[in-house]
């Protein structure tokens, strides 16, 4: 047996510990689901009105989304049609809750590799600095919200705020070390690939005063979409919240997606929703019932647009992987 037979038998135990991890996060979420199966019930059971409302603003911020993605390209100056920012961004993110790790993004690299010849590591950078971007623009959605709650509420739940200053404190290393120390970054940004590409990136972004008030303004009409769906769908339950509330919410749920252990980070996002509500007075039940609602109606949006957008998106990836195995037969 050869060194490269035992090394294509060897188990790969990253996707093993994963998927693992995502049977038990489903088998919990169900398992919560059933005990709790009075209070879900009401899911089952809104109006016509308030699922089209949930649908409309699902609908803008997954647009938006794409939109966001077309901005990030434009440096690369590759033209691009509908289905190449649209229906890339619809198709990748239905695949997201089902693939781990953040493949979704690994497959957008691959496919503007194949149709628009766009190196990984530019795709990839830019990606991973605008990441940067959209966690800084939530921590201080998290920051003036918490403010909101405690000066108007009086709420200062601790753990929020501890969350919100190790966040704070994260983003300041990482600016010190992109933007202040230069040639003079440590030993594990040189080690570590994924770091300087976010290095990178964040730069990039930063030096594009044009692309970084696009995306700026992008940002904020998305996260308006999704914030007036958290309203709806705490109204939805019952639970009136307020717009600030909101926004906290809204904030929480999306920096627990930002690092996708399982597809779709399924229960860790509920769990972390849950967390929030708890700490804010309400039902941990309630933060689980508005995510579950939340994550299924923007699910149905990006897996029916998806699907609308699948045929061409293959289609353009096939077409462009014969046009190089051509060209590769003709040299």
């Amino acid at each position: 047996m050869t060194a490269n037979t035992s090394a294509k038998r060897k188990p790969n135990w990253k996707k093993t510990i994963t998927m693992g991890l995502f049977v038990l996060l489903i088998a919990l979420l169900g398992w919560y689901v059933w005990q709790n199966r009075e209070d879900m019930a009401q899911l089952l059971s809104l109006d016509a009105g308030t699922v089209a409302l949930m649908l409309l603003f699902a609908l803008g911020g997954c647009v938006m989304n794409c939109v966001y993605h077309r901005i990030i390209l434009s440096p690369f100056k590759v033209p691009l049609g509908l289905t190449d920012w649209m229906g890339v961004v619809m198709v990748s993110n239905a695949m997201a809750y089902v693939l781990p790790l953040r493949a979704d993004l690994v497959f957008s690299a691959a496919y503007y590799k194949k149709v628009k010849g766009l190196a990984y590591t530019k795709s990839v950078s830019i990606a991973a600095g605008n990441i940067v971007f959209g966690v800084t623009f939530s921590l201080l959605e998290i920051l003036v919200a918490l403010a909101c709650c405690g000066l108007i509420d009086g709420q200062w739940p601790l753990p929020l705020w501890l969350i919100l200053i190790a966040g704070l404190l994260f983003v300041t290393a990482f600016m010190v070390v992109a933007l202040v120390l230069g040639d003079r970054q440590p030993a594990f940004v040189r080690k570590y690939r994924i770091v300087q590409e976010a290095i990178d990136g964040f730069v990039q972004l930063l030096r594009d005063r044009r692309m970084l008030l696009e995306l700026l303004g992008c940002l904020i009409v998305n996260h308006c979409c999704h914030l007036l769906l958290y309203m709806v769908c705490f109204h939805a339950i019952g639970m009136e919240v307020t717009v600030y509330q909101a926004l906290l919410y809204n904030s929480m749920s999306w920096l627990s997606s930002i690092l996708t252990i399982v597809p779709g980070n399924i229960g860790i996002k509920e769990a972390a929703m849950g967390f929030a509500t708890g700490l804010m007075g309400a039902m941990f039940q309630s933060g689980v019932m508005v995510s579950l609602l939340q994550r299924v109606t923007v699910m149905i949006v990006y897996i029916v647009a998806g699907a609308a957008f699948a045929w061409p998106v293959f289609r353009k990836m096939k077409l462009a992987g014969e046009q190089t195995e051509e060209s590769h037969a003709h040299e």
